[in-house]
C-alpha cells in the first residue's frame, strides 16, 4: 500500500511526521482545541499526541505502520500551526480515514485548512486512493461547514446517541470521493 511521504507540501504549508522532540509543542497546539469535548463528549487526553506517535489511533484490526500523525507548519515562518492524523487503508484498501485535523483557532479562516485538504486530496489521488473519510460531531457546526465546503458531500452513516440533549452526542461519517 502506497502512503503519503514523511514530508510533503502545499503552497503555504509543510506537513511532516511528528518527531518525538516535537510532541510537547504539538500537544500544546491540541490543547487549544479543548472545546471539542463539548461537541463529541470525549474526555480530554493530555497525552493524546504522545499516544498517537507511539501507539497510533487505530481502527479495529489496524496496524501501526498504516497510521500517520503529522505536524502542519507554515512555509514562510516555519511555525507549527496544526496537526493531521490519518490511517491508510480503512475501511478499504483504497480509503484514507482522517482521524484528526486541527488548525490553531487563532489562525483559522485564513484558508490553511482548505489548502491542506486540496493538497492532501491531490497527493492521495496520485497514490491511487479513491476516497477520504472523516467522522464529525453533529454538534460541531463549524467543522461540518468546513468539511462540506471541502467536498465531503456523502454521508455514510450517523452514529451515537438517539436522543438530542446537552449530554448526548452523535457523529456523522462524511466521504469525499477523489
Amino acid at each position: 500500500m502506497k502512503q503519503l511521504p514523511e514530508e510533503w507540501k502545499s503552497e503555504r504549508l509543510i506537513i511532516s511526521d511528528v518527531e518525538e522532540y516535537e510532541i510537547p509543542e504539538i500537544q500544546s497546539i491540541c490543547n487549544t482545541s479543548r472545546y471539542l469535548q463539548q461537541w463529541d463528549g470525549r474526555e480530554y487526553e493530555p497525552d493524546y499526541v504522545k499516544k498517537c506517535v507511539t501507539e497510533g489511533n487505530l481502527p479495529p484490526g489496524g496496524k501501526l505502520e498504516n497510521y500517520r500523525i503529522q505536524s502542519i507548519r507554515t512555509v514562510e515562518e516555519n511555525q507549527k500551526i496544526g496537526l493531521l492524523s490519518m490511517y491508510h487503508g480503512y475501511p478499504s484498501e483504497d480509503s484514507i480515514y482522517l482521524e484528526f485535523l486541527y488548525i490553531q483557532s487563532d489562525i483559522q479562516k485564513q484558508g490553511y485548512g482548505q489548502e491542506m485538504i486540496q493538497a492532501l486530496s491531490h497527493h492521495l489521488s496520485s497514490l491511487g486512493y479513491r476516497e477520504i473519510r472523516i467522522n464529525v460531531a453533529l454538534k460541531n457546526w463549524p467543522a461540518l461547514r468546513f468539511w462540506i465546503k471541502s467536498g465531503f458531500n456523502q454521508i455514510s452513516g450517523i452514529y451515537g446517541d438517539l436522543e438530542h440533549s446537552d449530554t448526548t452526542f452523535a457523529n456523522t461519517e462524511l466521504i469525499k470521493t477523489l
